[in-house]
């Protein structure tokens, strides 16, 4: 195997590859990467529950296959400057030789026969998405997924494609409705849109970490596809003819929680609140602490006041007026949790609904469903 490419462009693929590398296997090459030359390289990964397959159009010299270890291949490349790259092998000493100006490295590899076989996926593409609706959807979920492995099903994220109902349609000529579910059981954070979509019903529950490092890849495409078989999802994300990347995930099995149901319908407080004056706040008040202590949100007569009081080290206060004449609300949160729902939300302002508490409350768009934070408050003395 020999091949010449610039150091940008093998290094791109191959930080995204490795971030499933992993070193605690009993089987030493899964700490590497695979490199193979034919008519363009493929870079391979896998930790046997995600597998990834890149591809990117370099100038083949040899043919060839290496395992290569994952981490000291990358710490090579990133030492070198952006420059032509020539990586070999020898076939006499299975050492990978790499090559940038008059910087020279042999690197021992790693037993391409422990290396397992990429899975085999169907031809079928069951949907396109515009990959940054995708990214979207997906960044105002995923935060809320649990990463609680004796749960394992909330360690995933929802993804799931139904049709439109007809009141729907009379928005939106977009036939379907994308939804994405992600919950910790303390919190549940719901999006939805309108897509071009006339297959069949999707529902499936996606592990985050695998959708997570999708959406920090650097690709650059327009549309990613997804590939859903019986036990597994597949995201093809393409950029051009020599380049592009498939990942293939387990789908997690289990009860996903039945989020419709979780959602009340009717609370006795609605209160709008600017969107950018409560962030401000909360993130204020919460400065003083490290460890998500409770933050205390009062809500009286034209007042919203919000408060932490930490033992060990002090207290702070500060308050802002609201349009709210109720009942006084003592209600806490996560201050971290409070923020993520808060900043959700796609408008300057609010609707932050109270039923008592002790009770879950909502945060959504002053006039849309599509987008809703369901949070529960912690029992303060």
């Amino acid at each position: 195997m020999k091949f010449q490419t610039t150091r940008n462009e093998l290094l791109n693929k191959l930080n995204f590859a490795s971030k499933i590398a992993t070193s605690k296997s009993l089987i030493s090459a899964l700490s590497g990467i695979l490199l193979e030359a034919s008519d363009k390289l493929y870079i391979y990964s896998t930790d046997l529950e995600t597998s990834i397959k890149s591809s990117l159009g370099v100038n083949i010299l040899d043919q060839g296959r290496a395992v290569v270890p994952a981490k000291v291949f990358i710490n090579i490349l990133r030492s070198f400057p952006e420059s032509k790259i020539t990586v070999e092998l020898d076939i006499n000493t299975n050492q990978l030789k790499v090559q940038c100006d008059k910087s020279i490295f042999y690197l021992n590899t790693l037993a391409i026969d422990e290396y397992p076989e990429f899975p085999k996926i169907s031809d079928k593409i069951n949907f396109s998405i515009d990959f940054d609706v995708f990214k979207k959807l997906l960044n105002k979920t995923i935060r809320a997924a649990s990463t609680e492995e004796s749960r394992a099903i909330l360690t995933g994220v929802l993804i799931e494609i139904d049709k439109k109902k007809e009141n729907e349609k009379e928005n939106n000529n977009k036939q379907s409705l994308i939804k994405m579910v992600g919950t910790d059981s303390y919190r549940l954070a719901y999006v939805q849109e309108a897509i071009e979509y006339k297959g069949d019903a999707i529902k499936v529950v996606v592990p985050s970490k695998v959708l997570d490092n999708i959406i920090k890849s650097d690709f650059g495409g327009k549309t990613i596809d997804l590939n859903i078989e019986e036990n597994q999802i597949s995201f093809i994300l393409k950029e051009s003819e020599d380049s592009g990347t498939i990942v293939i995930s387990r789908l997690l099995s289990g009860k996903f929680p039945e989020y419709s149901q979780l959602i009340p319908k009717e609370f006795k407080h609605n209160i709008i609140l600017s969107k950018e004056k409560v962030l401000e706040v909360i993130r204020r008040i919460s400065s003083i602490s490290q460890d998500n202590i409770p933050v205390k949100i009062e809500l009286s007569n034209g007042k919203m006041a919000a408060s932490m009081n930490i033992k060990e080290i002090g207290s702070s206060s500060e308050e802002f007026d609201i349009s709210y004449s109720e009942e006084k609300i003592d209600i806490a949160f996560n201050p971290a949790y409070f923020i993520d729902g808060v900043s959700m939300i796609d408008a300057e302002n609010i609707l932050f609904s109270i039923e008592e508490s002790l009770k879950p409350v909502l945060i959504k768009n002053v006039d849309s469903n599509g987008i809703i934070y369901l949070l529960m408050p912690i029992r303060i003395s």
